[in-house]
C-alpha cells in the first residue's frame, strides 16, 4: 500500500484528513471539491496521474458511505480509509490496462479493435470527389513519436462533422477507427495502412504541440523541375518561401468555372518558380499565405505537378497537400534566411523577373536535343540545335503588350488600362516579336523569338521598332535582316534553342 499512497493528490489528502478526523461538518464541501478534481485528472488519462487512485467512477458510490463514516467513532472512519487505499489498487489495474491498449501505429493491424494511438496531423488534403462515384473523401497523413506514418480518410457526411476536429501539426489521440490495408496500387513506401474516420470514432486532442517535426521530405530542387514537366505520372515535392502573388482569375475548364491564382516561390539560391493554386487550395492555404504574406510564409508544397509556363512552373491537383509554416528544421532556416535578405527580395519583386523566361531552370548541361523532323505537335515543349534564318523579313517585330505581364493588349502606347489578363493596371508598352525558321539536317519549323533574347538579336528595342515601324516598313525590315545576320554571325548559329510548339508544324527539308 506504499507505492499508491505516494501518488496521492492534494485533494485526496484533505479527505483522508477529514475522515480520519470525522469532522462531518466539512465533509460534503471537500467531498464535492474531491469528486470534481476526480473527473478532472480522469480527462487526461492514461498519460497524466496513472497512479493516481482517484477514480470517479469508483468514488462517486462510495460517497454515501463516506457521509455516514464521517458521522461514526474516528476508528471507524480510518476503516474507510483502507477500503480507499484498496480502490486505489483496482484503479491501477484499471489504468495499467488502458495504458497496454496505447500503441504505435505500427503494431496497429487492419480489424483490430479497442486501440488507442497518439498521433500528429502532418497533411490534410482537400475534399475531392471519388472518380466515377458520388462519394466524396478527405484524406490526411498522421504520425507517431516513432515517425511511422499511416493515412486517414473521412467519407462524405462525416467530412463536416470529423475533418474540423483534426488540424494540421496538432496532436491527438485517435481510438478504434476503422483499420483497413491500401490497395497495393495505391500504396506508398510510407503509407500501406488506412484508418477511416468516422463520427463513431474517439478524438481526444492532446496538450504539448511538438517543437519540431521529427519527419524528412525529399525535395525537388529548382533547377531539376524540368525533368518532371508535363508527365502526369510524376509529381514533385519543394521547399520555397513565399514573395509575391499575382492577381486571382477565374477561367472555364470543361464547363466549370474555377478561381486560380499564382504565388511566386524563391528558394537560397534566389531562384524564382510560380506556383499555381487552384479553387480549393486558394480558399484555404492561399487564404493563410496572402494573410501572412509580409512575414515571408514558407511553404511546402506535396504532390504538385510542373507545367510548362516561362519556362518551368508548379501546379495544384487533387493528390496535393500545401504545408504553410510547417515545424520542420528546412522550413525554419530558410524563413530566418529570408530575413535577413529583405532588401535582395525587394529588389527581386520590384523586377519581377518571375514573369519571363527563365532558361536556368528549364536548360540542363546534359539536356538532350531531338531532331526537327520528330518533334510533333502535341509536345508542349521541345530542344533543337538548330540554324535561324529570316525567309520573311517584311514584319512588324513588336506587339502592344501590358508592361506587367506581356499579354497583347489593343491600347495604345503609354496609355493606362486595367490589363484583361493579370487585372492590373499600367501603361502599355511594345515589345519585341518576330518570326524566324528554324533549320537542321532533317527538316524546318517556324518558331517565334520575344522579348530580351528577341531584342538582343534585333539589337534594338520594341520602342525602336515600333518608331521604325511607323516610319518606313520596307527600312525597317532591311535594317532588321542586315543587324541580325550579324548578330546570328556571332553567335555560331549552334546554340540550343526552347520551342513552344503546340501551334507550329514542322516541315521536312526539300533534296
Amino acid at each position: 500500500m506504499v507505492i499508491p499512497f505516494l501518488s496521492f493528490s492534494t485533494a485526496d489528502f484533505l479527505l483522508i484528513i477529514i475522515m480520519i478526523c470525522g469532522n462531518c461538518a466539512f465533509a460534503p464541501l471537500f467531498s464535492l471539491f474531491y469528486c470534481s478534481c476526480s473527473f478532472a485528472r480522469q480527462k487526461e488519462l492514461p498519460h497524466k496521474h496513472h497512479s493516481s487512485f482517484s477514480l470517479a467512477i469508483l468514488n462517486l458510490p462510495s460517497f454515501p458511505v463516506y457521509w455516514f463514516g464521517f458521522n461514526l467513532h474516528c476508528c471507524y472512519s480510518r476503516c474507510f480509509l483502507l477500503l480507499l487505499l484498496f480502490g486505489s489498487v483496482v484503479l491501477n489495474f484499471f489504468v495499467q490496462a488502458e495504458m497496454s491498449n496505447l500503441l504505435p501505429i505500427g503494431d496497429i493491424m487492419p480489424d483490430m479493435k479497442n486501440w488507442s494511438c497518439i498521433i500528429t496531423v502532418q497533411e490534410k488534403q482537400q475534399v475531392t470527389d471519388s472518380m466515377g462515384t458520388p462519394t466524396k473523401k478527405q484524406k490526411f497523413v498522421f504520425y507517431d513519436s516513432e515517425g511511422s506514418k499511416v493515412e486517414g480518410i473521412i467519407f462524405n457526411a462525416d467530412i463536416l462533422r470529423m475533418s474540423p476536429m483534426l488540424q494540421v501539426y496538432k496532436r491527438y489521440k485517435i481510438s478504434n477507427a476503422d483499420v483497413r490495408t491500401i490497395p497495393l496500387k495505391f500504396q506508398t513506401a510510407e503509407l500501406t495502412k488506412q484508418w477511416v474516420i468516422t463520427s463513431k470514432t474517439v478524438i481526444d486532442e492532446v496538450d504539448g504541440d511538438e517543437d519540431i517535426m521529427p519527419i524528412q521530405f525529399a525535395f525537388t530542387k529548382f533547377a531539376d523541375l524540368a525533368e518532371y514537366m508535363d508527365d502526369r505520372s510524376k509529381s514533385v515535392d519543394v521547399l520555397g518561401v513565399v514573395i509575391s502573388s499575382l492577381a486571382m482569375k477565374t477561367i472555364t475548364k470543361n464547363s466549370k468555372q474555377s478561381s486560380v491564382q499564382k504565388f511566386v516561390l524563391l528558394n537560397e539560391e534566389s531562384q524564382t518558380v510560380l506556383l499555381s493554386l487552384w479553387d480549393d487550395f486558394l480558399n484555404n492555404e492561399g487564404q493563410v499565405i496572402l494573410n501572412n504574406m509580409q512575414s515571408y510564409p514558407v511553404i511546402i508544397g506535396r504532390r504538385l505537378k510542373v507545367n510548362n509556363y516561362n519556362g518551368v512552373s508548379l501546379s495544384t491537383w487533387f493528390d496535393s497537400a500545401l504545408l504553410v509554416d510547417p515545424p520542420i528544421q528546412e522550413a525554419r532556416q530558410l524563413k530566418n534566411w529570408a530575413m535577413r535578405n529583405t532588401k535582395s527580395i525587394a529588389e527581386i519583386i520590384d523586377a519581377k523577373s518571375y514573369i519571363k523566361y527563365n532558361p536556368a531552370l528549364s536548360l540542363k548541361g546534359d539536356q538532350k536535343t531531338t531532331l526537327i523532323c520528330n518533334v510533333t505537335p502535341s509536345q508542349k515543349t521541345a530542344w533543337v540545335k538548330a540554324k535561324l534564318s529570316f525567309e520573311h523579313i517584311f514584319q512588324k517585330y513588336w506587339y502592344m503588350s501590358c508592361a506587367k505581364c506581356y499579354q497583347a493588349t489593343a491600347a495604345d502606347y503609354e496609355i493606362e488600362f486595367t490589363c484583361n489578363s493579370c487585372k492590373e493596371k499600367g501603361a502599355a508598352m511594345p515589345r519585341c516579336r518576330f518570326d524566324i525558321d528554324l533549320s537542321d539536317d532533317s527538316g524546318v519549323i517556324p518558331a517565334s523569338i520575344f522579348g530580351d533574347l528577341a531584342e538582343t538579336i534585333l539589337t534594338f528595342t520594341g520602342l525602336e521598332a515600333m518608331d521604325h515601324f511607323n516610319q518606313d516598313t520596307v527600312v525597317l525590315a532591311q535594317k532588321c535582316a542586315f543587324d541580325s545576320a550579324k548578330s546570328l554571325m556571332k553567335q555560331r548559329l549552334s546554340t540550343p534553342v526552347t520551342l513552344t510548339v503546340q501551334m507550329l508544324t514542322p516541315r521536312r527539308k526539300q533534296n
